[in-house]
């Protein structure tokens, strides 16, 4: 997937393929949860992000690209290297700039500023009445600490507009569709 492969080089691979590396050659290549890729890869990329070099699977000559590169993870990668699951050279490789993105139940406003968002997107796109929380359900909104992050918002919100639309919400209504138990661990 990151490098391409040679037609004939491993069952299946009928056609010779680009990877993302040569798809992105002069541009930005977005490699999301880069804490999840396994030790064995992370050499290859390494490589890739010192000198621009890699070679498609089946091939022995190098190819060459000028991809930007921004990884994003939700692991601490400095414990992932203290427990020997991500190699410290990439991390430095990779660290470069970093943008730290605190978990959405730091977010209060952030909450809300999603709520609508994707409350009147879904609305639309079923072509239906957006929902609305009452007070108590819009404090429970707030008090809510969203483990899954943004996902766990948006899917909250899909189920509301599907049960829900264009009515008022209650806190007993909304609670059914929150994971309360991860409320306790908070």
């Amino acid at each position: 997937t990151l490098f391409g492969y040679r037609k004939g080089s491993f069952t299946g691979a009928t056609t010779s393929r680009a990877g993302y590396f040569e798809d992105a050659q002069d541009s930005t290549l977005f490699l999301d949860e880069i804490g999840e890729l396994p030790l064995e890869l992370q050499a290859k990329l390494l490589r890739v992000l010192e000198n621009g070099e890699y070679q498609r699977i089946g091939e022995t000559q190098s190819r060459m690209s000028n991809a930007r590169v921004i990884a994003a993870t939700n692991r601490d990668l400095r414990q992932e290297i203290r427990h020997g699951r991500f190699r410290a050279d990439l991390y430095h490789r990779l660290s470069v700039f970093t943008i730290n993105v605190p978990p959405l139940r730091e977010l209060s406003d952030d909450k809300q500023l999603l709520l609508v968002h994707f409350r009147d997107f879904y609305a639309r796109q079923a072509r239906r009445e957006p929902f609305a929380l009452d007070a108590k359900a819009m404090e429970l909104w707030l008090e809510y600490g969203f483990h899954g992050n943004v996902r766990e918002l948006r899917n909250i919100v899909i189920r509301l507009t599907t049960k829900y639309a264009g009515q008022e919400v209650n806190a007993e209504q909304l609670r059914a569709e929150l994971d309360m138990e991860s409320m306790e661990i908070d």
